[in-house]
């Protein structure tokens, strides 16, 4: 991709705009940053920037389907994302990793086992790093481990990393993809134009997955938690192993249930590199998780709290459910950011209780009355809600409290990070009370 002389707009002034900007221009761009928020610095509001433009780099958090792109498409204008910029003009190995949920976590778990093994490994991307702050500053003796949202990959043609990898696919984000298969298919743009020397890891349990990976032309690997893959990895007799081999027991390590997708990806794209079983191993028991991922905030006489503010959809939820024995569980977030039907529908036995709160609240418990499921009360801030919970553990004889939201936290708070750090603030005047 050259750049010299080209009339380049970066379309967003965060993080990932800025640096795609920074990038631009250091390789000759005449570059300039848009932004529809008026008070957003260091860009501008018009959009006649976009007359003559010759690229458009579109920040994660934009919508590539607005009127005026389109409009520039019709013009012959190429528009990217800035994932696709950062990857033309990174020398270093690219490996990235997807899917609807644990990307974070194993992309930080590749990180760890690659650095582990001494070599020169950057986690970057929707983790929050932009990669375009770094992707021309790397060589080939160095490894770029990228954490791809959906909104990355939309509009990344030509992204072909030399190591994909794709977790599971869930419903997750259709405010702004409308559609399952438009999301599917942005999830897709991680395997879609790497070439028959690269490789796919791919989830063997997920039937979306399989069905998307159809298309792949890359050397597929497969990983199960459920079954025996020969040619990938999967668990058996208690180790997480690859290709008949046993790599890491899983007493070891702090990962339970569907969270296990995550060590086996891990396992399987570190195999292929080469690394030790050992170092491999090692590096996975060592390893501790981000926070709000489903963390061990407190253990209040006896009974186990966790947060799992992360858990920002009903398939996280989930997720996290699996990992633990009887609980009471607390939901609650944003209005209509998830459908509650399937999940009391399907509502798993080791939940004895629910309390709800937040902005969807009463959607919650209108899903639950659908069922005639009762165990649940309304609350009406997330110290009651918490209050709620741990007394009826006990009432209940349940071991562990579970704050796993299965909404997203913007109702009352910026991130799920700010909403995890309240919860932990409530557990803290929890423990004083009891």
């Amino acid at each position: 991709m050259r750049l010299i002389g080209k009339n380049v707009v970066i379309y967003g002034a965060g993080a990932s705009g800025i640096s795609a900007y920074g990038l631009a221009r250091e390789k000759g761009a005449k570059a300039i940053v848009y932004d529809d928020d008026e008070n957003a610095r260091g860009a501008t509001h018009s959009k006649s920037v976009f007359d003559g433009a010759d690229l458009v780099v579109l920040s994660p958090g934009v919508d590539g389907g607005k009127d005026f792109l389109l409009d520039a498409r019709l013009e012959n204008v190429q528009v990217i994302s800035e994932l696709a910029l950062a990857s033309a003009y990174c020398d270093a190995e690219q490996i990235a990793v997807t899917g609807t949920n644990g990307k974070t976590t194993t992309t930080l778990l590749i990180n760890a086992v690659l650095t582990r093994a001494g070599l020169h490994a950057h986690a970057l991307g929707n983790i929050g790093t932009p990669f375009s702050s770094i992707a021309d500053k790397l060589d080939a003796t160095e490894i770029a481990v990228v954490e791809a949202s959906s909104f990355q990959l939309e509009n990344s043609a030509g992204f072909s990393p030399d190591i994909a990898v794709i977790l599971n696919v869930e419903p997750d984000h259709l405010s702004r993809h409308k559609t399952m298969q438009n999301y599917q298919n942005a999830k897709a743009n991680i395997f879609r134009y790497q070439s028959e020397s690269d490789k796919l890891v791919y989830n063997a349990d997920d039937e979306r997955v399989c069905e998307m990976v159809q298309e792949a032309i890359s050397e597929k690997i497969p990983f199960s938690t459920k079954k025996v893959v020969s040619n990938g990895a999967y668990i058996s007799s208690g180790f997480a192993c690859y290709k008949g081999q046993p790599i890491v027991a899983l007493e070891d390590v702090d990962f339970a249930g569907d969270e296990l997708q995550n060590v086996l990806a891990t396992v399987a794209v570190c195999m292929e590199k080469g690394i030790s079983a050992f170092c491999t191993a090692s590096a996975i028991t060592d390893f501790a998780k981000p926070k709000y991922r489903r963390t061990l905030s407190a253990i209040v006489n006896g009974v186990k709290i966790y947060n799992d503010s992360k858990a920002t959809n009903v398939s996280s939820c989930k997720s996290a459910l699996g990992c633990v024995c009887e609980c009471a569980l607390i939901l609650g977030g944003q209005l209509g950011s998830e459908d509650f039907d399937p999940f009391f529908e399907n509502l798993p036995s080791n939940v004895k209780y629910i309390a709800t709160v937040g902005e969807n609240a009463d959607e919650i418990l209108h899903s639950a009355r659908k069922v005639g499921y009762k165990d649940i009360d309304r609350y009406g801030d997330l110290q009651s809600a918490l209050n709620g919970a741990y007394d009826e553990a006990v009432k209940r004889c349940a071991d562990t409290v579970l704050f796993s939201p299965a909404s997203k936290s913007f109702d009352e708070y910026e991130s799920y990070a700010e909403r995890g750090k309240k919860f932990d603030e409530c557990v803290v005047k929890l423990r004083l009370s009891k």
